[in-house]
C-alpha cells in the first residue's frame, strides 16, 4: 500500500500530494466577475471645518509688523507686550470655540 502524507488540518484519508488536480483545497471559492463597487474616501472623525480657525493663533502672531511697536501702552507696558498676551487670550478663545463646535463629532 502506497504511504500516505497527512498535513495539519488536512482531513484524514486526503492523500498528499493531490491526486489530481484541484482536488486540494476541497472548498474553492468560485468568484463571479461583477462591476467593482465604487471606494468612497472615508472621511476622519476628527476632520471638520472648524478646525481651520485654529490657523488664527497660529499665523497672527508671526505677523510681527503688526505689533511691533511701543506706543500705545497699556498700565505702563508697551504695544508688543500687550498685543502678544492679547495673542495667547485669542488662541484660548479660538481654541474653546473649536472645542465646543467640535466636541460631539
Amino acid at each position: 500500500m502506497a504511504e500516505q502524507r497527512r498535513t495539519p488540518g488536512a482531513a484524514p484519508g486526503h492523500p498528499w500530494p493531490p491526486s489530481r488536480p484541484g482536488q486540494w483545497p476541497p472548498h474553492k471559492p468560485e468568484y463571479q466577475a461583477s462591476r467593482p463597487t465604487p471606494v468612497r474616501p472615508q472621511r476622519r472623525a476628527d476632520a471638520s471645518r472648524w478646525h481651520w480657525l485654529l490657523f488664527i493663533p497660529i499665523v497672527v502672531p508671526l505677523l510681527t509688523p503688526l505689533y511691533n511697536r511701543i506706543e500705545p501702552t497699556l498700565l505702563g507696558l508697551p504695544f508688543f507686550y500687550w498685543c502678544q498676551l492679547a495673542f495667547a487670550l485669542l488662541a484660548s478663545v479660538i481654541i474653546a470655540i473649536v472645542h465646543v463646535a467640535t466636541k460631539d463629532k
